[in-house]
């Protein structure tokens, strides 16, 4: 087996850091900052999920709001969507997903058969570097 073959929930970060959809920008900074991230998960109170904030949308929301951004939420800036790949997935196949959104981290998926799905953890661009390397 190649290594392109090597399935996403191999080389993926579990680690997930979340916040909640109350959660400020400034304490959503402080969280990427501290953790070397550049994303977090928001989740209801009930631990539904509910999207992402990535320092794209960060940047993204300083455009719109300016110097207003320091009150939002992560309520106001999440992506709702964000792309998504299962773990049973290759790297080659998240690989060539990352290049046809434009994008350099895809959130993994367990769909839990109820059109709604588990987050398990993240895939990015360096995880595959990473277990290309070694």
């Amino acid at each position: 087996m190649g290594i392109e073959e090597k399935k996403v929930s191999e080389v993926m970060n579990r680690t997930l850091f979340t916040v909640s959809e109350e959660t400020s920008v400034s304490e959503i900074i402080d969280t990427m900052l501290n953790n070397r991230i550049s994303a977090v998960i928001v989740v209801a109170g009930n631990g539904e999920f509910l999207g992402i904030v990535s320092k794209t949308d960060l940047i993204s929301a300083l455009k719109k709001y300016g110097s207003d951004i320091l009150n939002k939420k992560a309520e106001d800036l999440l992506c709702p969507k964000p792309y998504t790949i299962e773990g049973e997935a290759t790297i080659k196949e998240a690989a060539q997903r990352m290049l046809a959104y434009g994008v350099h981290r895809l959130l993994v998926i367990n769909p839990t058969g109820l059109g709604k799905y588990i987050p398990v953890g993240i895939i990015t661009a360096t995880d595959i570097i990473r277990a290309l390397a070694l």
